[in-house]
């Protein structure tokens, strides 16, 4: 079934993509993945946040890495599915709290110093992305960070947008709320700002 490009992808399509395989994108086996996690934690602005936001955390393999530096985190997905395998692996950290939410029609109530928006918005349509993007200044507390990671590339089951055009969205228009700080790669990858590394965008920004 493909999705209507009116509408942004259902969770439907993300149970039946859980139910085929339980690692479906190789989370857990493929380097680029693998590498690509690594660089996310490294990019990240601070050594310990007080509350963060994780922003379709599939099968937790991201938020099992991401928990030991937040005093709490909130992780949500689409797919009921993918957060049951979630919830077994990150069962040892009690910091860590599920639920199952299809952003932007449900956002959480309370606000966040971190929120991280990584391989999501590719299934979104132009108007779901800038709803999300304008509960994501809302909620995102003073001085807090937004990182974005997206694959560049515009092939993939269900795309409806590009990774270039998700973070270009988030640059646009933001000067009064974000701070763009650029790409948080650069202070420690140096030579090693390639292949694999070039095929992912990665933004931080800061709220005003």
């Amino acid at each position: 079934m493909e999705p209507s490009q009116q509408q942004s992808t259902p969770p439907s399509i993300f149970d039946e993509t859980f139910r085929e395989n339980p690692d479906p994108w190789g989370y857990t086996t493929n380097f680029n993945e693998i590498s690509k996690f690594r660089a996310t934690i490294r990019a990240l602005p601070k050594v310990q946040f007080k509350n963060a936001f994780e922003i379709a955390c599939a099968i937790g393999v991201l938020t099992e890495k991401l928990a030991p530096k937040c005093e709490r985190l909130l992780s949500v997905d689409y797919s009921e599915l993918g957060l049951v395998e979630a919830r077994k692996r990150c069962s040892h950290l009690p910091q860590v709290r599920f639920e199952q939410m299809q952003i932007p029609k449900q956002f959480p109530t309370e606000n966040f110093d971190l929120i991280l928006f990584s391989e999501v918005g590719f299934f979104l349509t132009m108007e779901d992305l800038l709803e999300t993007k304008q509960k994501i200044i809302d909620h995102l507390l003073p001085g807090g960070y937004l990182l974005m990671v997206h694959y560049r590339g515009t092939a993939g089951d269900y795309f409806i947008l590009d990774g270039e055009t998700i973070h270009d969205t988030f640059v646009q228009n933001s000067a009064s709320s974000l701070k763009h700080l650029g790409d948080p790669r650069k202070k420690f990858l140096m030579l090693d700002l390639a292949r694999h590394h070039k095929r992912y965008r990665m933004d931080l920004f800061q709220r005003l």
